[in-house]
């Protein structure tokens, strides 16, 4: 049972933007980071050829649908987890 996301695993995002359509985003993990103090997804939505990564802020995404999961490699350690709430 997935319980987090996982880098390398391809996820499709749908995010809210300014506009009245919502961002579709379809692409794989590649991390977590921070943009100031607010918590944001980097997907890489290129072509395999190419690489094109996208930040999402986290506090604009409405949903993630997950396309192919991809178990952790190795074990968690605690320092290395991220929770977004």
């Amino acid at each position: 049972m997935m319980t987090h996301l996982t880098k390398g695993s391809r996820y499709k995002v749908i995010s809210a933007s300014s506009t009245e359509e919502n961002i579709t985003s379809e692409g794989t993990l590649e991390g977590f980071l921070t943009m100031g103090e607010e918590p944001a997804l980097l997907l890489n939505i290129g072509k395999k050829s190419e690489e094109k990564l996208r930040i999402i802020p986290v506090n604009t995404i409405l949903l993630i649908d997950v396309i192919e999961y991809t178990e952790d490699k190795g074990k968690e350690e605690k320092g290395d987890v991220n929770y977004i709430s």
